[in-house]
């Protein structure tokens, strides 16, 4: 028999973060998993016709997992396996599975993204937009002030190094100006793709409490800022409040 991921239509950071789970999860118990491709997903905001092949391309999965002829793979329900891949997050991100995914990921990508010699700070902030229907919550409101104090903590422990911040979101810049700077670029309303890139390329990502980030973080190989929402965090991450 053969196993996939659960079929969804949310945002891409909750897809990706399903896959990459349902993957470890029937690596880690001998089951045989299947790739199946996104079908429907969220925050096409302007109704690309090639948005899901763009996302394919983003995590370059469909192309280098070996798929068992079979016509329906059972799906793996994510809320099935949550618990156990979160219990056991650093076990299951320190796998030669998880290894495959990132190799997969940076397979059809420069690594050196920012092409500037600077240490590089991704920050993610999580807003407000047009599909959310009024719906994000809580997590499209973490103040502004929370993401300027580490950027100020990275200032003085980088003082004496080039470093460069990155602002991932969407909104207006006059939203955002409080954490302006000329060691700060902004990139607002940008392409999915460049923005996701970027925000795993970086040597430093500061992470809101959003799938989006958090499936970010799941795939960098540097420090990573966390903040506690309903995922749990790995180990190495520095947990803010």
């Amino acid at each position: 028999m053969s196993f996939t991921h659960e079929s969804r239509t949310d945002g891409f950071g909750a897809q990706y973060q399903g896959i990459i789970t349902t993957i470890l999860y029937c690596n880690a118990q001998h089951l045989h998993y299947t790739y199946s491709p996104i079908k429907n997903v969220e925050h096409n905001y302007d109704n690309d016709l090639n948005y899901t092949q763009k996302l394919e391309k983003i995590m370059n999965l469909k192309d280098n997992i070996r798929a068992r002829c079979e016509t329906s793979p059972k799906e793996i329900l994510f809320r099935d396996i949550r618990q156990p891949f979160e219990s056991n997050i650093d076990q299951y991100c320190n796998s030669n599975a998880m290894q495959f995914i990132k190799d997969c990921f940076w397979a059809n990508k420069e690594r050196d993204h920012f092409k500037n010699d600077k240490i590089n700070i991704a920050v993610q902030i999580r807003r407000e937009n047009s599909h959310d229907n009024g719906l994000a919550g809580s997590r499209a409101s973490t103040p502004n002030v929370y993401y300027k104090n580490i950027m100020n903590t990275i200032r003085h422990e980088y003082s004496t190094k080039q470093i460069q911040f990155h602002i991932y979101s969407q909104g207006h810049a006059e939203n955002f100006q409080d954490l302006g700077g000329e060691d700060t670029q902004f990139h607002l309303n940008e392409d999915i793709a460049s923005t996701f890139i970027g925000m795993v390329a970086a040597d430093i990502l500061i992470l809101s409490p959003s799938s989006f980030s958090y499936v970010a973080g799941l795939l960098s190989d540097g420090k990573v800022y966390y903040k506690s929402f309903w995922h749990n965090k790995k180990k190495e991450w520095t947990l803010c409040e």
